[in-house]
């Protein structure tokens, strides 16, 4: 059974049945979101992000294209570039805020495609910064122990994050990540990732805001 936040977005599914979750009617791109035990069919044009040998090995396959995936899988419509494996048995070498430590398990071939990446965050983390992203993450929770904080001011949803877990965050969903006296990988799908900050905070509204 999801647990569902739908006034910020926020979708949580525990793995051990087959659910699937689809980007919104006027969603800027396209994605089906699976979790689960699924046979996931692949149409030419499109590609798939899934999770295979015990969920130590990413791979990312060009359609058209049948796989069998037994813990999550993201289906991409439009986009694809070429297939590619990567095993998580390697460590994190990339700083992230808050002292937490990220791995590109498969980079994005240009500026603001698609990525998929590993998120280790340490123990007794409560500080992590509460933010937004401006595309959807599909989150497969990979080992460790945590838990999601959703929402606004004093409007929150705390949800405990454990191993097989699969998170769906729309676009803009207000979030954070804690964790307690273990740490917590997470790998996150970026459906379509996005520019450096200072270019996506480069338009009017920003660029007429001033502090006072």
């Amino acid at each position: 059974m999801a647990i569902v936040n739908e006034e910020y977005g926020a979708y949580y599914f525990d793995g051990k049945q087959p659910e699937t979750n689809h980007s919104r009617e006027h969603d800027l791109y396209t994605y089906t979101a699976y979790a689960g035990k699924h046979t996931v069919t692949v149409a030419k044009g499109d590609s798939v992000i899934y999770l295979g040998q015990d969920a130590s090995v990413a791979m990312w396959y060009a359609g058209p294209v049948v796989v069998d995936s037994e813990y999550m899988a993201v289906v991409i419509r439009g986009y694809h570039c070429g297939n590619k494996s990567m095993d998580l048995k390697q460590a994190v070498n990339l700083p992230y805020v808050n002292g937490c430590a990220t791995r590109q398990l498969f980079p994005p071939e240009r500026i603001g495609d698609p990525t998929f990446q590993q998120l280790t965050i340490p123990p007794l983390t409560s500080e992590q910064v509460h933010h937004i992203h401006p595309t959807t993450r599909v989150v497969y929770v990979h080992s460790g122990r945590g838990y999601s904080i959703v929402g606004q001011s004093e409007k929150t949803d705390e949800v405990e994050l454990l191993p097989g877990m699969v998170v769906v965050l729309d676009p803009m969903s207000p979030h954070h990540f804690r964790t307690e006296g273990e740490s917590l990988t997470v790998l996150p799908v970026h459906v379509f990732s996005s520019t450096p900050a200072s270019m996506e905070s480069n338009h009017p509204m920003f660029n007429g805001t001033k502090e006072v």
